[in-house]
């Protein structure tokens, strides 16, 4: 774990923080701003809160209802851990982020959950739900069915990975009744969601969640990137035994999401849960909900001139230049867990590409047209994270 410099520098750093800390969440909070979320899990007592139930693109963040539908499939001994998923053609198509295996690769459910978690590979992603799901749509199904049943009332899904789709969408309201069940039904994959690397085949895999490593006791979960979302996150901490739930939807910047999530959780853990006027099974909008989702493409993906270089956005900095910061640099959590393909102790029953009757009345095997099919297409930013 890091230290922090000494006593006379920890006081004008805190003093430092102090200042800027309301600042940037009065900036945060101000009208227009980004949803967010923080969430006592023990009480759900909400510590704070702003237009959490605004319809936002869950991009990569997704991937914790992918991880919620299969961990209910094996709970219902549908399918084990070590179960076969299977590289179809079409789930290498999807586009990054991916781990990029042919087709016929084999790895387990439990290798798969690891990747999608720490690489947010869309490819396998997508492997997964047809394995769990029997095709894509029928896992498509079982998503929405669980909104249903989490009370996600404003939450609706079209893919598994968080791949574009203006027919998918979610508030932090209910990201935080999907993490906060994950946590509890589940915990005993918790480890999924703090794995800060893989190793596979002497290559290391690195998460991209990077507040497991800049804020001391972060342990999970996910993080997710389009254009038109911006930079999410769901994000977990731990201290003196209390865990703190916080989301943030739209940060313009990685840097932008890491430092807002830092200091909610901060300040969270500074608030006792008595002090919150409501929990989270209580919470009801304090003012007007947009009608429509949010798009930040403008923001978070500006139109740069030729040859001009991406800002980077994860390089903070730690000297007196740089504003206040909870994240402190970088340190080892954990050594990256290895994982290895094959090993697969059962494998699906092929599946018969549907059959649809063509314009000249002959059956001709395709895919079922998509609830979208028609829109306008939109364009498919990358990577995903």
């Amino acid at each position: 774990m890091p230290t922090i410099s000494g006593p006379c520098g920890r006081t004008r750093r805190l003093l430092r923080l102090a200042a800027t800390l309301p600042l940037f969440l009065s900036l945060a909070g101000g009208a227009g701003a980004a949803p967010y979320l923080s969430v006592d899990l023990a009480t759900g007592a909400v510590l704070a809160e702003n237009q959490s139930f605004d319809p936002w693109f869950p991009a990569s963040i997704t991937k914790l209802m992918t991880v919620y539908v299969t961990l209910s499939a094996i709970k219902a001994g549908e399918i084990r851990g070590d179960s076969g998923v299977v590289m179809t053609p079409e789930s290498t198509r999807e586009q990054p982020s991916k781990m990029g295996f042919k087709p016929g690769t084999v790895l387990t459910i439990d290798t798969a959950l690891r990747i999608i978690m720490v690489k947010s590979a869309n490819d396998v992603s997508y492997a997964l739900a047809e394995r769990v799901g029997g095709n894509l749509q029928g896992f498509v199904d079982r998503m929405n069915a669980a909104t249903r049943t989490l009370g996600m009332a404003n939450t609706r899904f079209s893919n598994a990975n968080g791949l574009p789709n203006p027919n998918q969408w979610t508030t932090a309201r209910d990201y935080a009744l999907l993490a906060r069940t994950l946590l509890k039904d589940f915990s005993g994959y918790r480890e999924l969601y703090r794995t800060t690397a893989l190793s596979l085949g002497g290559k290391v895999i690195q998460n991209h969640n990077n507040l497991l490593e800049r804020y001391p006791g972060a342990d999970g979960m996910k993080t997710g990137f389009i254009c038109s979302s911006g930079f999410n996150v769901v994000a977990t901490a731990t201290r003196n035994g209390r865990q703190i739930l916080t989301i943030v939807l739209g940060g313009k910047t990685a840097r932008e999401r890491d430092e807002l999530a830092a200091s909610l959780l901060e300040t969270s853990f500074r608030t006792p849960a008595t002090a919150a006027s409501v929990t989270l099974d209580r919470l009801t909008p304090r003012g007007p909900v947009a009608a429509t989702v949010a798009d930040i493409r403008d923001l978070a993906c500006p139109k740069r001139k030729k040859g001009a270089k991406a800002p980077v956005g994860e390089d903070l900095g730690d000297g007196d230049d740089q504003p206040a910061s909870y994240l402190v640099p970088r340190f080892k959590v954990m050594d990256p867990v290895p994982i290895s393909l094959g090993g697969a102790s059962d494998m699906p029953d092929p599946v018969e590409p549907p059959v649809v009757e063509a314009q000249a009345g002959k059956p001709t095997a395709g895919k079922p047209k998509a609830e979208n099919a028609g829109a306008a297409p939109r364009p498919r930013p990358k990577p995903v994270r």
